[in-house]
């Protein structure tokens, strides 16, 4: 295979893989706490309180992380004491089977805990990441991560074997498995989605995903499980979300691996992926909210190209009209790419064909550049309008598309340093 051939085929690879929903079929990173006794203004205190027969006052209360200490693994051990055995689900009926899902639970009527979500900013990364390929009519809602249980891992050899959930209320769509720091070794969960697979602490992933939890081999696991439902209403967010690992979207080790590829772009140059999802990019209030709206596979790609020190922006791509195509025939290769995003354009002045060139440039801000475009053209926003005359006068417009466009290095300066 010839290097160009090698290169059209990374480039095939990588964009089918961007439009696919398995670019984001889980997404997930830590959130750092303090330790018991400690107040830290920059991090969270998590305590779990339960409902316990031996205690005193009918309430028993454990500090995470998790120590060494008499109070924490004296708390720790009545939490296991105070567990029951975990069902699952199978052809319709709760069984126990401890060859394949061994653990211990805790409903959630009989718990309460302080760690939230929503004031981490979890839910509105898994809004920006999962929900835009969710699928179904209620995917322009938000999310809602209902509290379903607790669950405790314990060596030597608790587990739970690959399955997929049954979703359990009909907006259900994924859910939201968060690790609480307890000492323990082995217990990775691990999920996978057309034979991707991702390894994280806290993690959100669509319900027909297949997951499993290892073996744990030494100590204690112990999760909260979301059940994350579609719900009305989402609002906008940063992109840059310290609770997000970017390394754990399926697609960072798709595109590092692209890049790594020394016949892949290998003079450098521009990556572009069109935006898939509309956004309303022309207008002031629109694209100033970039790119902390961007949704799916578009938040993911701009955060792992951002991660791997790319420098990747949003901007508008104009869609030549017959007379600029006209009146360009000798234009430069590529596309005509604004320099940052703008609102409409209107020109109320007449443009003939041998000024167009210079219209343009003018007007639009923007360059001539030659992108290797991963997607093709979807969502467009008229982006300028202008008084044209030739036989007669006529008002003419052109289309803009909204596109990320990545600048990457030659091979010789970015392979080996990724």
């Amino acid at each position: 295979m010839s290097a160009q051939d090698l290169h059209d085929s990374i480039t095939k690879e990588l964009g089918a893989f961007v439009r696919s929903r398995s670019a984001t079929f889980t997404c997930g990173g830590t959130v750092p706490i303090t330790s018991p006794g400690k107040d830290d203004p920059n991090l969270i205190n998590v305590v779990l309180r339960w409902d316990s027969k031996d205690s005193s006052n009918g309430i028993a209360k454990l500090e995470f992380s998790v120590t060494t200490s008499n109070d924490s693994q004296k708390a720790l051990l009545k939490l296991i004491g105070d567990c029951q055995p975990a069902s699952f689900g199978y052809k319709g009926e709760d069984v126990f089977d401890e060859s394949y899902s061994k653990a211990f639970k805790m409903d959630r009527s009989a718990l309460s805990v302080d760690f939230c979500p929503y004031e981490l900013g979890i839910v509105d990364t898994i809004a920006q990441l999962l929900l835009p390929n969710a699928g179904g009519k209620r995917r322009r809602g938000g999310i809602k991560a209902k509290l379903y249980k607790l669950n405790i891992y314990s060596s030597p050899s608790d587990l739970f074997k690959a399955h997929v959930d049954t979703p359990c209320p009909d907006t259900q769509f994924g859910s939201l498995v968060v690790s609480l720091p307890c000492h323990h070794e082995g217990g990775q969960l691990v999920i996978r989605h057309d034979r991707h697979s991702s390894s994280v602490q806290w993690a959100a992933f669509y319900s027909d995903c297949e997951h499993e939890v290892k073996e744990v081999t030494k100590g204690h696991r112990i999760t909260l499980t979301y059940n994350l439902c579609f719900a009305p209403g989402v609002g906008d967010v940063a992109c840059k979300n310290p609770t997000l690992n970017s390394k754990s979207l399926p697609l960072y080790r798709k595109i590092k691996e692209a890049l790594a590829e020394p016949s892949f772009m290998k003079d450098g140059g521009y990556l572009g992926v069109m935006c898939y999802h509309a956004y309303a990019h022309s207008t002031v209030e629109g694209y100033r909210k970039f790119p902390s709206v961007l949704k799916g596979s578009e938040m993911a790609v701009y955060s792992i190209f951002e991660s791997l020190g790319l420098d990747v922006q949003v901007r508008p791509v104009l869609a030549l009209n017959k007379q600029a195509c006209r009146a360009l025939e000798d234009k430069p290769p590529g596309n005509l790419i604004g320099r940052k995003m703008q609102k409409l354009i209107i020109n109320k002045q007449s443009v003939y064909d041998e000024h167009m060139m210079e219209f343009l440039l003018d007007k639009f801000d923007g360059e001539w550049l030659e992108v290797n475009w991963l997607t093709d053209r979807r969502q467009r926003n008229v982006g300028l309008v202008y008084c044209a005359w030739g036989n007669e006068y006529s008002v003419e417009y052109m289309y803009t598309y909204a596109a990320l466009i990545v600048c990457v290095q030659a091979a010789e300066k970015r392979v080996g340093h990724q």
